[in-house]
């Protein structure tokens, strides 16, 4: 019995978007072609373009479902933070979780922030995405660790850093001696706390 039709084109364009995806985390923007992501789905290039329009149009699809998921483990994040009551422990597990979600979502982040400067539509979603997890952050550090909005402003601005360095490095190219990813958000949270304290 074949599936009804709109579970078929749903199911097809997560294909489509998984491929997207694995073909980032394989060789960034550049290896996403219509070609690879329809081979790599198992579906036809004209299926690609009938339901995302062309590569842009599902480029912007896939950074819709990445940044959405870098957001959601964001607020799964301070949903736990909120949960510690003290604060240097809340601290460091944001600072942990932050780390994860870098290492998680490493492909995504290079391709969306770094490879796809000068192509203002995925830039401008990326700004958007930037900004809301700005303002999460130092919302926090402001009402839970009473920062000013300057301290709250330096910390984003050093967790954002280590993002993008985090996308574009592994651990080897920053440095001869290994440093930990418990260790590197022990630090980062001792930073922050530290901004905040004055």
């Amino acid at each position: 019995m074949r599936q009804p039709l709109q579970h078929r084109s749903s199911a097809s364009a997560e294909a489509m978007l998984g491929a997207t995806l694995a073909l980032l985390q394989d060789g960034g923007l550049g290896a996403v072609t219509v070609a690879a992501v329809a081979q790599r789905a198992g579906t036809s290039n004209g299926a690609l373009y009938h339901r995302f329009g062309d590569r842009q149009g599902l480029l912007r699809a896939a950074q819709e479902r990445a940044l959405d998921a870098i957001e959601a483990e964001t607020a799964a994040a301070f949903v736990a933070a909120d949960a510690e009551p003290d604060d240097a422990v809340a601290l460091r597990l944001l600072a942990g979780a932050a780390l994860r979600i870098f290492t998680d979502h490493r492909p995504a982040l290079r391709a969306f922030l770094v490879e796809a400067q000068g192509d203002t539509v995925l830039e401008q979603r990326s700004q958007v995405s930037v900004h809301r997890l700005a303002t999460t952050v130092t919302g926090w550090l402001r009402s839970r660790a009473g920062a000013s909005q300057e301290q709250a402003e330096a910390s984003w601005r050093i967790i954002y850093a280590i993002a993008v360095s985090q996308s574009l490095f592994d651990d080897a190219q920053v440095s001869p001696a290994p440093l930990g990813t418990e260790a590197l958000g022990d630090a980062l949270a001792a930073a922050v706390g530290a901004i905040v304290r004055g």
